[in-house]
């Protein structure tokens, strides 16, 4: 046994336990001096193949291994953007070693067999390789009790243990509750053991965790470079960080996303449109965002995909001036939907022609089996390709489009036999669609990211999009979960699907709220139970199918909550209501992400995976932080078990107060679903005696902040910027407010500071209406700053959603630490 060590100021940088068998160990280095610097690089060559490990950090190591007899290695996928250090150290050619990065974590290789460890901890009990057929891929062993969570979209419980699982991104038209392989089959996943693997590889493939063999989780790949990450972490939220460090964040999008989107399939004509903005309007409901489906590019659901214009300038004889309209009138932002498939006989066809994906003989392929028409796939992998379709898509961003809807891009139908020109990213030879099927919808995303950062460098990008691979978040995708069904089935299941993604990485996932598909008559209460947990969703946007006009033998049940009868459009009303007030909150959370990068969504253990009745409550997650909400997803429901994790919580719907660490029954009317804020919690709010109509009117420079008392410290940072800008983060052009509080007996004190005072927030005067659910003791004074606030500064105000007269404080916020003190009537 030979060990080596070198400490430098106390650290030890390099530390290798080899035992030297019938090989000799070879150290290889850069510099003079071969024990400086950190060890970043060590390959390990056996008989059949060749292993690198490459130490990032001390919470991921990549793994690589290459076998003699494989030669399409090639790596497409763009996932991962951080590069590990320069190389200090390389070991090659030991027969067994231990490889330490940081004097914490560390890979031991017996042979071809690995194990990862923490410290002393073993986390990964064994990784091999394995080839079967034309399979390729790992094999890694399993503790008893593990559990994994991730892999992209899958309406299963949350645990994927005991599932064999397709990586191959597939649409599902009108999937319910079970459907295992959705739209994004990310492959990353995250064990409660506290590591996750993430297998960098685009190709089609599968994961069998435990389905199988019981203790064994394998991962299988028909192409492209064998490499998996080991992310380490002791939390889901730990495991995340270290994740989207390596893979990217989600940039901030602008603050309408967080604003009602009206929706459907599809609105035929500008009267249409006008008709529906109105009828919106008269019922009073608030709304940021219009789009616009295939009925923009012609008149026919089929036979018309790729025109890429306006092409019925009877039914659209302005397209520019409506936008227009549309965004200065009402406020509402344009979104148009688009395919990758230009279908034959289309105005832009034969100009396509030279940019579409070919067969193996070079000539453009065409898909005949697409349900809207035969036609070919763009090739989108080629910067030519890519600048033509742009050409079409700038033109409408000239006309005021100011967002994307990418549908199709799985792609729904790609032939086995479709090869791919990867040439302008380093691949010699054509690729198969199999290969690059899970990148396709990932560099879709891409270009659109690029030709905004380059052309339209004064909006942020917003695309939704139902289909990409890992890393795709840092393109701004705001994905949707697909063609679910209206049904109960299709309801259940959006829970675990948006939270499966946003474990992925995916942070704005959302659904077709209220259901898009196979239904034959509207249910009014299935449609509002989903828009109240939609309600609590990254993006909210009702989408259904209206469309009895075209075509008699498709139903219309439309989507827009204007055409609601009552008692349920005033209970959607209320749940839209309550969603533009949180508007503050919830647009704090994108900082969250593209920063620390938290999903919207966590589920009850993002931060603890010790409490074994969270590890069962897949129905319920955490908005934020702050906010627990659980759902309500069977039909005819009046209350609903949930569980609440230790600690107070407070109900929204009357401000009681619960104790958690169990489950409990709550009321569940109609009118109601069960939503919780945390005890210690400040809640940033928009109250405002105005109607809302759309976040256009939102003003940030007056704000309730309501505070739920806890005898625990707690901190809250709140993020502001214009919620518009590009570059806000990079310009620091935002303010970061940090509350602080704590309740001892019936005193509350609450701190507020700022991290930034000379940046954004120094261009005003804020002013914080401090809201106590709790209610202010009679008679007692409020001190800011030590001093009495006179009666003018403290009051009451009704809350226009709970209708609960809850006692407020306000004060004026410059910068300058503000301390406020008062006595609670409980």
């Amino acid at each position: 046994m030979a060990i080596i060590k070198r400490s430098i100021c106390g650290l030890i940088v390099l530390v290798f336990a080899v035992t030297v068998q019938a090989q000799q160990v070879t150290i290889n280095t850069v510099g003079k001096d071969p024990f400086v610097g950190k060890t970043t690089e060590v390959i390990y060559k056996g008989k059949e193949g060749t292993w690198t490990f490459q130490g990032f950090n001390n919470t991921v190591i990549k793994t690589t291994y290459k076998p003699n007899d494989y030669s399409k290695t090639e790596q497409v996928t763009d996932a991962v953007i951080a590069k590990p250090p320069a190389v200090g150290t390389k070991v090659t050619n030991a027969v067994s070693q231990t490889v330490e990065w940081d004097n914490l974590t560390s890979v031991v290789v017996q042979r071809d067999k690995l194990y990862y460890k923490t410290g002393k901890e073993v986390k990964v009990k064994s990784a091999v390789y394995f080839s079967q057929g034309d399979m390729r891929g790992f094999r890694f062993q399993l503790f008893d009790n593990e559990q994994f969570f991730g892999g992209g979209e899958r309406a299963l419980p949350m645990n994927r243990r005991g599932y064999r699982l397709n990586l191959y991104n597939s649409p599902a038209y009108g999937y319910g509750l079970g459907a295992e392989n959705l739209n994004f089959s990310v492959p990353v996943f995250i064990s409660s053991a506290g590591y996750a693997l993430f297998f960098d590889n685009a190709s089609k493939g599968y994961v069998d965790i435990g389905s199988t063999e019981k203790n064994t989780f394998e991962a299988g790949f028909t192409s492209g470079e064998l490499t998996y990450y080991v992310v380490f972490g002791k939390s889901i939220d730990e495991m995340i960080s270290n994740y989207t460090a390596i893979t990217g964040r989600q940039p901030l999008p602008p603050r309408w996303v967080f604003g009602n989107f009206v929706s459907r399939f599809g609105y035929r004509s500008e009267e249409q449109v006008k008709q529906v903005v109105n009828k919106m309007k008269q019922d009073h409901f608030p709304m940021d965002a219009l789009a616009f489906d295939l009925f923009w590019f012609g008149d026919e659901v089929k036979g018309t995909m790729g025109n890429l214009d306006w092409v019925n300038t009877r039914k659209w004889p302005n397209p520019k001036l409506m936008l227009t309209d549309l965004k200065t009138k009402d406020n509402l932002k344009s979104l148009l939907v688009t395919e990758p498939y230009i279908l034959q006989n289309t105005k832009t066809y034969a100009e396509a022609t030279p940019f579409l994906a070919t067969g193996a003989d070079g000539s453009a392929m065409m898909v005949p089996d697409l349900y809207f028409g035969t036609g070919g796939l763009l090739d989108i992998f080629r910067r030519q390709s890519q600048d033509w379709i742009w050409k079409h898509y700038k033109k409408q961003v000239g006309n005021g489009v100011s967002g994307w809807w990418l549908n199709l891009a799985e792609p729904e139908k790609h032939p086995a036999g479709m090869m791919h020109n990867l040439k302008d990213y380093g691949v010699t030879r054509p690729m198969g669609a199999d290969e690059v099927h899970n990148v396709y919808g990932h560099y879709y995303s891409k270009m659109f990211f690029e030709k905004y950062s380059s052309d339209v460098s004064d909006q942020r990008l917003v695309l939704l999009n139902r289909s990409g691979f890992a890393g795709s978040q840092r393109y701004g995708v705001l994905p949707w979960t697909g063609n679910v069904a209206r049904s109960w089935s299709g309801l259940k299941a959006q829970p675990l699907v948006l939270l499966g993604m946003s474990l992925s990485g995916l942070p704005y996932i959302h659904s077709d709220a209220g259901g898009f598909a196979t239904a034959e008559k509207m249910d009014a209460e299935l449609y509002t139970r989903w828009l109240q947990f939609a309600a609590f969703t990254p993006v909210f946007r009702p989408h259904g199918t209206a469309l009895e006009d075209y075509d008699k033998s498709i139903k219309s049940i439309p989507s827009e909550p204007c055409f609601l009868d009552e008692p349920h459009k005033s209970i959607v009303r209320n749940y839209i209501n309550l969603r533009y007030q949180l508007l503050p909150y919830n647009y704090s959370l994108s900082y969250d992400q593209a920063v620390l990068g938290k999903p919207l969504m966590r589920p009850l253990y993002y931060y603890n995976f010790a409490d074994s009745a969270a590890l069962r409550a897949d129905d319920e997650y955490l908005w934020g932080d702050n906010i627990l909400v659980a759902p309500v997803t069977t039909q005819g429901a009046t209350a609903r078990m949930l569980y609440l994790p230790a600690g107070k919580w407070y109900s929204l719907a009357n401000n009681s107060v619960v104790d958690g660490g169990k489950m409990i029954s709550q009321p569940a009317d109609l009118k109601q679903i069960p939503v919780f804020a945390r005890e210690g919690a400040f809640i940033p709010l928009w109250i405002t005696k105005d109607t809302i109509k759309s976040t256009e009117a939102f003003d940030s420079k007056n704000v309730t902040v309501r505070y739920y008392p806890s005898a625990n410290a707690t901190t809250y940072v709140w993020y502001d910027d214009d919620g518009i800008s590009t570059r806000t983060l990079e310009k620091a052009d935002y303010e970061l407010v940090t509350f602080r509080g704590v309740t001892a007996g019936n005193k509350v004190t609450i701190d507020i500071t700022t991290n930034n005072p000379n940046q954004y927030g120094k261009k005003f005067k804020r002013k914080f209406n401090l809201e106590i659910p709790v209610g202010l003791a009679v008679g007692q004074q409020v001190l800011v700053n030590g001093k009495p606030v006179d009666k003018e500064s403290t009051g009451k105000q009704l809350d226009p959603f709970q209708q609960l007269s809850n006692d407020f404080v306000t004060v004026e916020f410059a910068g300058k630490p503000v301390k406020v003190e008062l006595t609670t009537a409980k």
